[in-house]
């Protein structure tokens, strides 16, 4: 091409070239005869290598321009070698994309929240926005993928380790999202330096024991509301946020059930009633009348369109996830079908399609309202209070 200089590059010429420039004059750039599109970039303070080469994808041309490293760390004989492997790979059409087309950390997150469902989605959008979009979200994703001692620093400076893991795992889900449809990403995980905490769930529950002394706690609950709450989370083993969420038109009382929408297996449970739950409904109820309220939660919050939150603050020994093995434990004592008691809990058991399932509880309805009955019976006799 007319304008351009081009010479057979060796380490001595580049040398001799550089020697000439001062400070302030303009750069010269100079071709290799052998390497088709790789030039070398003389300044006064630098000398980079770069490969430049133009393409076609259909009807549409573009450019290559990587730069592959400074003389004299990266020597002609590296940099022909590094020149090749880019030629290769847009021979074989696998272009990185540039800066403007790189897709960004924040656009991938986005497209891949789009794909959850359920509460599993509402609480990735919530650990998106408060770790990753801050301090990853400007980075492309070929950038993240190149820096994994960044994403490996950024996990360890979540202070909660729970956070800082489900962060981690749903920006690795981004990445493998992302890449299905992006071929030209790089083949490495950027979560690959993460150093995850061990997983010790915990097997806490309210001791039989410990029954009067979680009522006496439960009886010191001025808010109606939070009382019923607490009460229908021990009788029901639901999920706390869950039952946090449920909404007056969820509960039908012809069906003699309440229904638990987006659960996190991602299907609706439909939970049977029974009589103590029933009478903590009509407790929830009424609170909500004599306080004025017209929320749509059964448990409404503080402010108005919020549910009920900050479970334990009400004193009790036991709550959340404690008062659902609690539940599990109580359905073990009764000798409750574990399939059933599967069912009663929102379990989503492995090996069973969602069709057969939904039949299966369809099917077991009657059993499912006596287990529940059953059970909520025993509660009340260890709690030792008449409901």
């Amino acid at each position: 091409m007319a304008g351009r200089r081009y010479q057979k590059l060796s380490d001595h010429y580049i040398e001799t070239v550089s020697d000439f420039i001062e400070r302030g004059d303009p750069a010269v750039i100079v071709w290799d005869k052998e390497v088709k599109g790789l030039q070398v970039r003389c300044g006064s303070q630098k000398i980079t290598w770069t490969f430049v080469v133009e393409y076609r994808r259909g009807k549409k041309r573009g450019m290559v321009f990587k730069r592959l490293g400074f003389f004299p760390v990266m020597t002609v004989k590296e940099a022909r070698r590094a020149a090749k492997i880019e030629a290769g790979r847009a021979a074989a059409g696998r272009i990185e994309p540039g800066r403007r087309q790189a897709i960004k950390v924040a656009d991938a997150v986005k497209n891949y929240l789009a794909t959850l469902s359920g509460g599993w989605a509402r609480v990735a959008a919530s650990l998106a926005r408060l770790y990753i979009l801050p301090e990853l979200g400007g980075m492309t994703l070929a950038e993240l993928a190149n820096a994994p001692a960044l994403v490996r620093d950024w996990h360890s400076e979540i202070k909660s380790a729970t956070s800082a893991d489900h962060a981690a795992r749903i920006l690795s889900a981004t990445y493998k999202h992302a890449a299905k449809l992006n071929r030209s990403l790089p083949p490495h995980n950027p979560c690959s330096a993460v150093n995850y905490h061990p997983l010790v769930r915990s097997q806490k529950a309210l001791a039989f024991k410990d029954f009067p002394k979680w009522r006496a706690a439960w009886d010191g609950i001025d808010d109606q509301s939070r009382k019923a709450y607490a009460m229908i989370a021990l009788l029901s083993g639901m999920r706390s946020g869950e039952l946090a969420r449920l909404k007056w038109s969820d509960v039908l009382p012809r069906e003699r059930c309440f229904v638990i929408r987006e659960s996190k297996s991602g299907d609706d449970i439909r939970v049977p009633l029974s009589l103590p739950m029933v009478r903590e409904l009509k407790r929830a109820r009424d609170a909500a009348v004599a306080a004025g309220q017209g929320s749509a939660y059964v448990f409404p919050g503080r402010y108005a369109g919020s549910h009920i939150a900050k479970f334990s603050a009400d004193g009790l020994p036991a709550y959340g996830m404690m008062l659902r093995r609690t539940y599990r434990t109580i359905c073990a004592e009764l000798g409750i079908d574990e399939l059933r008691t599967h069912m009663l809990m929102g379990h989503k058991p492995q090996g069973i399609s969602a069709g057969y399932l939904a039949k299966l509880i369809l099917s077991s309805g009657r059993a499912m309202r006596a287990d529940q009955r059953r059970i909520s019976a025993d509660i009340v006799h260890r709690l030792g209070v008449a409901l």
